[in-house]
């Protein structure tokens, strides 16, 4: 009856897996075969499980170029450290599909004759992998676009301020009603240009105070996207944008969101100090052992005098910007916090009148 039961339950758990496309597996890693492969494996691989136990060397044909690297080094990473592993990465089935893989594993030290095995789970998560893709890439467009529009908008304000400023000094003594008038379009001048550096700024510090979801990322092929929506402004805020990076595709491990919002706010203050006709470039660079970014201008610089606190919370360091953009000290804090988080470092070289530069140094998922 204990036998019936046994088979009666795998085959339930064999259905489920199949219903929802969960892969079991267990490798054997002395004879470098497959010892079980459940059937969902087909429905998401594109390929019998009978024949991927019979050729295991064939899993590798279907991995992403780009991808393979990463999944060896991973294997091997997980047979030294022998500890529990998560990935992402892409398959290329036969019917020519890019799917997204999921596979948990962990290392295992049999008592018989079975040897040394891997074993876990995998799943396709193709479809979360989209969806993430597509906020990610609304958020980018959104940030980018409101960047370029909050400079573009508020400057009309701060040319209106400057136009009132020049006819408070011409307008008759005792014409209390021009004065008056002037003094609420001022005003409601300053407040919609406030509004909207305040909107911008909350944006960023709502972002920033989510905890950490890292994945990895074509870091390079999103900025370029990002860099894109800049360029597509360059007339609106009379600034000239380029992306430096490599040929290749540039893989990062980290929170999409927050790092990219990171160069956003990066970008944003090279605009705000970088004259009209200035020049802003980012450059991404992979290193060994670190992902390496530059954000540079060739703006009006950081004062000598207050480069040391530049990353405190609520800086003396905060100054208006060129067009009189307000600032609350708190970007370039958020900046280091959030770098840091991710394992890396920040930190900036300045000449005044000559421009600024940041640096981001990333290390690599050990």
């Amino acid at each position: 009856m204990s036998n019936s039961n046994t088979v009666d339950r795998a085959t339930i758990l064999e259905d489920i897996a199949k219903d929802f496309k969960q892969i079991y597996f267990i490798y054997q890693l002395d004879t470098e075969q497959f010892i079980y492969l459940n059937p969902a494996f087909q429905q998401v691989w594109e390929i019998s499980e009978e024949n991927i136990q019979q050729h295991p060397g064939l899993l590798w044909n279907y991995l992403h170029p780009d991808d393979k690297k990463f999944v060896e080094e991973q294997f091997y990473k997980l047979k030294d450290d022998q500890q529990p592993k998560t990935i992402e990465f892409r398959i290329n089935t036969p019917s020519q599909i890019i799917k997204w893989i999921c596979i948990s594993a962990g290392f295992y030290r049999s008592q018989d004759s079975t040897g040394n095995l891997i074993g876990g789970f995998i799943h396709e998560i193709t479809k979360n992998k989209e969806y993430l893709h597509t906020t990610l890439n609304f958020n980018a467009k959104k940030d980018a676009t409101l960047e370029v529009l909050s400079h573009d908008l508020a400057t009309p304000f701060t040319n209106i301020q400057g136009m009132i400023d020049l006819m408070e000094h011409q307008v008759q003594e005792g014409n209390a009603d021009v004065s008056e008038l002037m003094t609420y379009i001022k005003r409601d001048a300053q407040r919609g240009s406030d509004l909207i550096r305040d909107f911008v700024g909350n944006e960023f510090l709502e972002s920033s105070q989510v905890i950490l979801y890292k994945e990895r990322f074509n870091v390079k092929a999103v900025i370029e996207e990002m860099m894109a929506d800049y360029k597509r402004g360059e007339s609106l805020v009379s600034k000239q944008f380029t992306f430096i990076s490599p040929e290749k595709p540039v893989y990062l491990e980290a929170d999409q969101l927050k790092f990219m919002q990171v160069l956003n706010n990066l970008i944003s203050n090279a605009i705000k100090f970088t004259q009209d006709d200035g020049k802003i470039t980012v450059t991404v660079e992979d290193r060994p052992t670190s992902t390496y970014f530059t954000v540079q201008d060739n703006g009006i610089g950081v004062p000598l005098d207050v480069q040391p606190f530049l990353f405190d919370k609520f800086t003396k360091a905060r100054r208006e910007g060129i067009k009189g953009e307000k600032s609350v000290g708190l970007g370039l804090n958020i900046i280091k916090n959030i770098v840091e988080l991710h394992q890396g470092k920040v930190w900036f070289q300045s000449q005044e009148n000559a421009g600024t530069t940041f640096f981001i140094e990333i290390p690599k998922a050990g």
